[in-house]
């Protein structure tokens, strides 16, 4: 019958001493897993109904250069796989809608922000809708635009390590992923010789980004996440060239170099990419 008043008073003791302890302090480093900055796969000039099928890859397969401004966590697909549906919305052949579908490779990412934690262990996916027109400037030369709006299915890796008043503390390595919109416009011209077109663009499209790469915080579940925002816009110029195999098969090749218009971004080498199309014969071919 004593032992129960001891009992009580020692873990209403314990609980006094819980309450009063400070909380734990945690080092947090994030890191996300993203997609280059590449253009869409078109010469500018738009095409009967059909599929797109292509792959874009990083030339220089070194990381690349971040500024020393930066606070971007971020591993960067080396190699993406890029889709695109494009319907012929009328008679003329100058207007299709497009719905783009890009996978972006987690092996052999780059580290954008290296030593800070692991990449997130899938790859990155975005898709959408979009429209594309050409404007014919006689018989020879044209010029296209296009703009696309997507979700980028981001993945996201988030380190949570005890520092401070550790004692009832746990570490976590949560790997999540966040939706973010892309937003693309491209601007492409060319001479068009029937069955080849030889071309030239440039473009914009924004860069998701990491708020943050690592800080230390109190404990706080709601801050231990992932935090990817719109991002920076970087300008695309390049070149290219597409070639009609025959009446519904064309081979697209193109390079472009992205270049960031803030000053604190990451600096990439140049871009290149390939392309199968696949799509009804031209009236009158």
């Amino acid at each position: 019958m004593t032992t129960r008043p001891i009992a009580i008073l020692l873990l209403a003791a314990c609980g006094l001493a819980a309450a009063c302890m400070p909380p734990p302090v945690y080092e947090v480093h994030r890191a996300a897993l993203v997609q280059p900055p590449s253009p869409p796969m078109w010469s500018g000039r738009t095409k009967p109904t059909g599929f797109t099928m292509g792959n874009s890859s990083v030339v220089w397969k070194d990381c690349p250069e971040r500024s020393s401004g930066s606070e971007s966590g971020l591993f960067v697909s080396g190699t993406q796989f890029d889709g695109n549906l494009h319907i012929d919305l009328g008679p003329s052949g100058t207007v299709s809608l497009w719905i783009p579908l890009s996978y972006g490779l987690e092996h052999g990412a780059f580290a954008a922000a290296p030593g800070l934690t692991e990449r997130p262990d899938h790859g990155t996916l975005s898709g959408g809708v979009g429209v594309g027109l050409t404007f014919p400037l006689g018989d020879l030369f044209y010029l296209g635009t296009s703009i696309e709006t997507q979700l980028a299915l981001i993945p996201t890796r988030v380190v949570a390590h005890c520092v401070e008043n550790c004692t009832y503390a746990q570490d976590s390595n949560k790997v999540d992923s966040e939706l973010v919109p892309v937003l693309r416009w491209s601007l492409a011209g060319g001479v068009d010789f029937d069955f080849i077109r030889i071309f030239a663009g440039i473009g914009l499209r924004n860069h998701p980004s990491n708020v943050q790469i690592s800080y230390d915080v109190t404990y706080c579940p709601e801050c231990i996440d992932g935090e990817v925002e719109f991002g920076p816009i970087y300008g695309l110029a390049g070149l290219g060239v597409e070639v009609d195999v025959c009446d519904i098969l064309t081979i697209l090749a193109q390079i472009y170099q992205p270049f960031p218009l803030y000053q604190d971004d990451l600096i990439y080498g140049p871009i290149a990419g390939v392309a199968v199309d696949l799509h009804m014969a031209r009236p009158g071919r």
